[in-house]
């Protein structure tokens, strides 16, 4: 009897210890505190689990991987526009200009729309473009000269002084357009030996072109050009483009002409440029006009460039 009395006692008291415990009631333990001891789906005891003290270790370890993760993202963008930068800069190179800087020749730079003929073939509008060519020798040497420029400079000129405005004006579209081809003026052939005729043809990304050269130049001490000057010396060079144009061979048939105009004066560009803009558009047709400022010695209105 006394033994089931006992027995009695310590259920009485297992029960209540059970009631005020933390797992009791299917609760999820939000009541306990920090201090519950914690039933796994299991069936084991987990003691003094601290909810405050695994949160900030786990929050570190997600920023710190995180900010890692960014960097290096940060340092691909970096390398990723770095190499586009560079492979840009490279396909640069391969054209007229690179990133603004002058196109550099064996006898100076280049610098302005060097490279831009080339665009402007493929429209049937005329265009002025300007390029300023700075000869950094004293001397010209013709040794580098493309094949067709060097024949041209080998060979006999016709009269005047003419022949390195030529010369210069095939190489400058040789190293600007990567221009080939060279056919000379007595090389061309027409339906007809009258008229006006073109001083070479060559070409550029495979399209056949026609090219004049002239000069605006008055002489070595008169710098006092005018629009009319302009205007009398560009009607008389397109109209005879205009006329070559008409009668050239079909063997020889170009897509448009360039009229390369060299002068030594700076000053004199936007003269030239407001006097073309007024003449009439049968004038001025589809043809580049290609305006160069020599900068240097004056070789363009020396027949032989100065050569010593």
């Amino acid at each position: 009897m006394r033994k089931n009395l006992v027995l009695g006692l310590v259920f009485v008291v297992l029960l209540g210890c059970g009631s005020g415990g933390g797992v009791a009631d299917g609760g999820d333990g939000a009541d306990c505190g920090s201090g519950c001891d914690v039933l796994t789906p299991g069936g084991d005891v987990v003691g003094d689990v601290e909810s405050d003290g695994t949160g900030p270790d786990s929050d570190s370890d997600s920023d710190s991987d995180s900010d890692s993760d960014s960097d290096s993202g940060s340092d691909s963008d970096s390398d990723s526009d770095s190499d586009s930068d560079s492979d840009s800069d490279s396909g640069s190179d391969s054209d007229g200009l690179t990133d603004g800087k002058p196109k550099q020749t064996a006898w100076g730079s280049i610098d302005g729309a060097c490279g831009d003929v080339f665009a402007e073939l493929s429209t049937s509008q005329p265009s002025f473009l300007q390029t300023t060519y700075t000869f950094s020798g004293a001397s010209f040497d013709p040794a580098g000269l493309e094949v067709g420029a060097k024949k041209r400079y080998d060979g006999v000129n016709a009269g005047g002084s003419s022949k390195c405005s030529e010369v210069m004006s095939m190489q400058l579209l040789v190293d600007c357009e990567a221009g080939g081809e060279i056919k000379t003026e007595t090389e061309i052939t027409y339906t007809s030996t009258s008229g006006a005729i073109t001083d070479y043809a060559l070409t550029i990304g495979g399209t056949k072109i026609g090219v004049s050269v002239t000069r605006a130049y008055l002489g070595p001490t008169n710098t006092n050009y005018t629009e009319a000057d302009a205007t009398k010396l560009l009607q008389k060079k397109l109209d005879g483009i205009v006329e070559s144009s008409a009668k050239v061979a079909p063997a020889d048939k170009w897509t448009k002409q360039v009229l390369h105009v060299w002068t030594l004066q700076p000053s004199w560009v936007p003269i030239l440029q407001s006097a073309w803009s007024k003449l009439d558009a049968a004038t001025r047709a589809d043809t580049i006009v290609l305006v160069t400022v020599e900068v240097g010695p004056g070789w363009i209105v020396k027949d032989d460039c100065g050569a010593p």
